[in-house]
């Protein structure tokens, strides 16, 4: 097989690394780009072991990224919890987005644990002299959603501009729900006129995983019927989306509340700003 590669390689002005390559068993596995491919032996109804591959994220990746939200964590002993929360939930974002779409439930879970122990240590740390039942209440709230709670999240509380109360939580990186690539269908293509609607609808489905389910971005999609209101066009039509103040907040003191939230195409957002400033000089 190895030399079936070489040959087709070459013929394309490529070679294989003798260094970087190495043979393995399926059920060794092995890593690439960040995930570790491997079968495992999987013993179905009828009782009988079937192998089924499993790809989850690399071990080593999730070390090292632990480490590196700890590091950041212990580096702001002084900040706020919002200073916090506005450092770290960047990065668990990123993490999730690249390994939702494989085995992660687990590596989720785990590293939210492992966030807590950080966040718990710094939370202490700033007031040696509390008790433990103090520092919770200060810190850490009790989430309720969907009929369901959940203890220990980390939170910051402030007033808008408007003096209303907002509590906003850390990125709860263990309810990431876990989204499979679905393969395009046969020979389907984006040139073929009479796949319009086959192609909304994917476009649509993949699109609605770019914002948390239930959260505010996500509300604000679905009230626009996931499309950009200034040209009319599908939302995920691959245009880079940026979201719209109507009532700017710094020169007319609009909120960030959903009625005052509209998402745009990058070029149509621009188009809006444009305008408006035009109207300003007249």
């Amino acid at each position: 097989m190895k030399i079936q590669i070489n040959q087709w390689l070459s013929e394309r002005g490529l070679e294989i690394s003798d260094e970087k390559t190495r043979i393995v068993h399926i059920k060794d596995g092995f890593d690439f780009l960040g995930f570790n491919l491997r079968h495992y032996e999987v013993k179905g109804e009828d009782g009988i072991l079937r192998g089924k591959l499993l790809i989850k994220p690399q071990k080593s990746k999730v070390m090292d990224f632990c480490k590196r939200v700890g590091q950041t964590i212990d580096s702001m002993k002084t900040r706020t919890p919002e200073q916090v929360i506005r450092k770290i939930e960047p990065l668990l974002r990123g993490f999730a987005n690249y390994y939702r779409g494989v085995c992660s439930k687990e590596t989720y879970e785990y590293i939210s644990y492992r966030l807590w122990w950080y966040l718990w240590r710094w939370a202490k740390r700033r007031h040696p002299n509390k008790d433990k039942k103090w520092v919770k209440d200060k810190y850490f709230r009790t989430e309720y959603k969907k009929g369901s709670k959940k203890d220990w999240r980390f939170y910051y509380e402030k007033k808008d501009r408007r003096g209303k109360r907002i509590v906003h939580m850390l990125y709860d990186i263990a309810a990431v729900p876990i989204v499979r690539h679905v393969k395009v269908k046969g020979t389907y293509s984006l040139d073929d006129p009479e796949l319009v609607e086959y192609w909304l609808k994917r476009q649509t489905k993949s699109g609605k995983t770019r914002w948390s389910k239930g959260s505010k971005n996500e509300y604000v999609a679905k009230s626009q019927d996931w499309k950009c209101p200034i040209c009319h066009d599908h939302l995920f039509n691959g245009e880079e989306i940026e979201t719209h103040h109507i009532v700017p907040v710094k020169k007319k003191g609009g909120s960030n509340e959903i009625d005052n939230l509209q998402h745009l195409h990058k070029a149509c957002h621009k188009q809006v700003h444009s305008r408006n400033s035009k109207q300003g000089l007249k």
